[in-house]
Order: structure tokens, then sequence, then C-alpha cells
């Protein structure tokens, strides 16, 4: 499971250019598979949290550490 790390969504290539997130609008969740949450943290140690963010036209949802970095970035259009 290859996961790359970008220092934001937009990085990510994954995000349109039009889309613009909702005010306010992002939920966050402990990272609860233990597999996966070993994984990233060998990507960067620290902890890390599961981000689903609303916008305008589709939500993005990625994994976000606490440093600001964010790894497997997807888009779904609404």
């Amino acid at each position: 499971m290859p996961l790359h790390l970008y220092a934001n969504i937009r990085a990510s290539g994954s995000v349109p250019a039009a889309w613009r997130p909702n005010r306010g609008n992002a939920d966050k969740f402990p990272v609860y598979n233990a597999e996966l949450l070993k994984y990233l943290r060998q990507l960067l140690p620290g902890k890390w949290q599961k981000v689903l963010k609303y916008g305008n036209n589709g939500e993005v949802h990625y994994f976000e550490h606490e440093s600001g970095q964010v790894a497997d970035v997807k888009f779904f259009s609404y």
C-alpha cells in the first residue's frame, strides 16, 4: 500500500482547482485500522487522523499528520 506524503491537499493533485472547502466543515476521526496506522507512523512518526472535508462540488478524504502533512488524498464529486 504505497502512500505518499504531501504538504497539503492541493499539492497531491487529486483536488480540482475549482473546489472550495465549506468554512468550518470538516470531520476528523482517529485512525482505527491498526495496520494502516502503523504504516502511516513509519512514513512519519506522530499523531495521524482521518479527515473528511466538504466543499462546493465534492468532498476530500485524507489522512492528516499533526504537522499538517497529508497522505492518501481522494476527491469524491457530488
